[in-house]
């Protein structure tokens, strides 16, 4: 029987999902731990895409304030979800940038430089999501329109993933480094990353101090139900991510996640689970 949520647009598009690495023929048994950095951040990649994808597909079916049926509710959760989608991104990258390429190049003898100078090109366009998010008071929200919503997704979200697409090709260029350096310095960059006050790649429970200065407030009550809402543990090779424990989820869903009306737009359960979206066509 065909899932309901693959009857309709779901958060697996416009933009396309990167192939799981372990899909590939070529790479499904290699033991080298290059297949493994490229495949966790694939992963990564992928709950950021089905987060966006999800904005795009129900955004336009959330009422503003000159068309009937409007709801306040609807459209400052709409606003909270995009600022925790904006926090998502910019935390991911940040801890690359601060723990997880230096690590790499510590070992690889290669520059991390490119991937660092496709951050800046989308940086611009995600803190004007992020300004709008927060700054927007629901009655003043548009989706398209001069300074509608739209308008600023559409301003950096091919060069997001484009980026996103292109690391990828660069983590798989180092098959010819020592495989066990390059899992100890991928594992070292994730443990100062934990040390620093973060989890993972994606996730931050407290205040993180990187490299440029800046300080990042990533709390659980936003950032963790993001992450776990868009990570679709059905789509193939990701049946294990993220490798969080269960008290996590449990805490996710009754604690952090609790009587928020912004999850509503979330592709997924906290369980991993795909379901229809909150808003769509006909609604």
């Amino acid at each position: 029987m065909t899932p309901q949520y693959a009857l309709a647009p779901w958060a697996d598009e416009p933009f396309k999902l990167i192939e799981t690495l372990s899909q590939r023929a070529e790479l499904a048994t290699e033991k080298h731990s290059y297949v493994h950095v490229a495949t966790e951040m694939v992963h990564v990649h992928n709950v950021l895409i089905r987060g966006i994808n999800a904005i795009v597909q129900q955004a336009p079916y959330v009422k503003d304030s000159t068309q009937p049926s409007y709801k306040e509710k609807d459209v400052r959760d709409l606003l909270s979800y995009v600022s925790s989608w904006c926090k998502m991104v910019d935390h991911h990258h940040s801890t690359e940038e601060s723990f997880i390429f230096p690590e790499i190049e510590k070992v690889c003898g290669k520059s991390m430089e490119s991937p660092r100078q496709q951050h800046k090109e989308f940086h611009g366009g995600l803190e004007s999501l992020l300004a709008y998010a927060e700054a927007t008071k629901p009655r003043e929200y548009r989706w398209t329109g001069p300074a509608g919503m739209k308008e600023i997704i559409d301003s950096f979200s091919q060069s997001m993933i484009h980026h996103l697409y292109d690391e990828i090709g660069v983590l798989l260029t180092l098959k010819d480094v020592n495989s066990d350096a390059l899992r100890k310095a991928w594992d070292e960059g994730e443990r100062i990353a934990t040390a620093s006050g973060n989890i993972g790649l994606l996730v931050s429970a407290t205040i993180l101090h990187d490299t440029h200065g800046r300080i990042l407030r990533e709390k659980q009550y936003t950032v963790f139900p993001c992450v776990l809402g868009n990570a679709d543990k059905t789509y193939k090779g990701a049946e294990t991510f993220p490798p969080l424990p269960k008290v996590l989820l449990y805490l996710v869903k009754y604690i952090f996640g609790a009587r928020n009306g912004a999850w509503r737009f979330n592709p997924c359960d906290f369980w991993g689970q795909p379901r229809p979206l909150a808003f769509g066509p006909g609604q």
